[in-house]
């Protein structure tokens, strides 16, 4: 058995909006202690900076980049991505009053009439401003995205075409924006059954595998006052085992200490980035001795079918 073109370390980024920016800190160290990436695989948040640093492989560049863009004048000034993303101008209470919204049946009455609550041409354009018009095949490290088609309830991973409608149809969140057309199928978000993209990434077939879990914990629920808190609740019990048993599947998990950061909060952006230093930097030694162990058993395999 050959070891040509066998990938050594593959990395899955989870979703989590502005947590995803523990991901560059993750990437940072990987850089500094000069363990190569050979396969990225991301969602939602963790696809568009997977894909810049698949790119651009370098942690730091990327992270400079990402700052400037979300303290620079564009972002400040422009109302759509102040409520996308909920930066420090924007008041403190935007998505409660979706959510109270919601409860009162405005939004889900703009829902039953439209196919979402913003347009896709708000999102594409954030997007168009942190990533080229290029291809997968532009990537320096080869970089995936796993997207849902409603059409067939199958999860896909892309892998070539534009990167960014790919990042479009990964962040996609059903409901806020519209599905993407894509190929006859109508793709979103993959984060709802994958919110780290483990089993996806395993399809590079990567020697060692590490996954970035950036999703926040369950706090007790104290009461339920109507249906919608109920079927929430289930939801976002549903993801969570969903996520643990994909997260069983990788070989180093990193947990970003982000507390209960939601995922619509730009303030502190530092400390996010700090999150993701500190716990790459607990997992170096982890990823070093099992590239250390895989490497030796293939080359072990390949000699003996050789």
């Amino acid at each position: 058995m050959s070891t040509k073109n066998r990938g050594n370390l593959g990395v899955a980024l989870g979703g989590g909006g502005v947590r995803g920016l523990a991901h560059l800190g993750v990437l940072q160290v990987l850089d500094r202690e000069g363990i190569k990436v050979d396969q990225v695989v991301g969602t939602s948040v963790g696809s568009i900076i997977g894909a810049a640093y698949s790119l651009y492989p370098d942690g730091l560049e990327v992270t400079r980049r990402g700052l400037a863009y979300l303290r620079g004048e564009s972002f400040r000034t422009n109302p759509f991505k102040k409520v996308l993303f909920h930066s420090d101008n924007v008041e403190q209470n935007f998505f409660r009053s979706l959510v109270h919204n919601i409860k009162k049946g405005y939004v889900f009455s703009s829902l039953i009439r439209k196919p979402s609550i913003f347009k896709s041409e708000r999102l594409y354009n954030v997007i168009s401003e942190v990533i080229p018009d290029v291809e997968f095949k532009d990537c320096q490290i080869p970089f995936a995205v796993p997207a849902i088609d409603i059409r067939s309830g199958n999860e896909v991973l892309l892998r070539e075409g534009s990167l960014r409608k790919a990042l479009l149809a990964s962040c996609s969140l059903p409901g806020f924006f519209p599905p993407v057309e894509h190929e006859g199928m109508l793709l979103c978000d993959a984060g709802v059954i994958s919110p780290v993209p483990v089993s996806a990434c395993r399809s590079f077939d990567t020697k060692v595998l590490v996954a970035v879990d950036i999703s926040t914990k369950l706090d007790t629920l104290e009461k339920v006052e109507i249906g919608l808190d109920a079927i929430l609740r289930v939801e976002a019990i549903a993801g969570g085992r969903i996520n643990d048993m994909e997260l069983e599947l990788a070989d180093v998990l990193i947990q970003p200490n982000t507390g209960q950061k939601e995922w619509s909060d730009f303030s502190d952006l530092d400390r996010l980035i700090e999150s993701g230093l500190d716990s790459a930097k607990a997992k170096v030694s982890d990823i070093r001795e099992l590239l250390s162990k895989k490497t030796r058993f293939w080359k072990t395999a390949g000699s003996s079918t050789s």
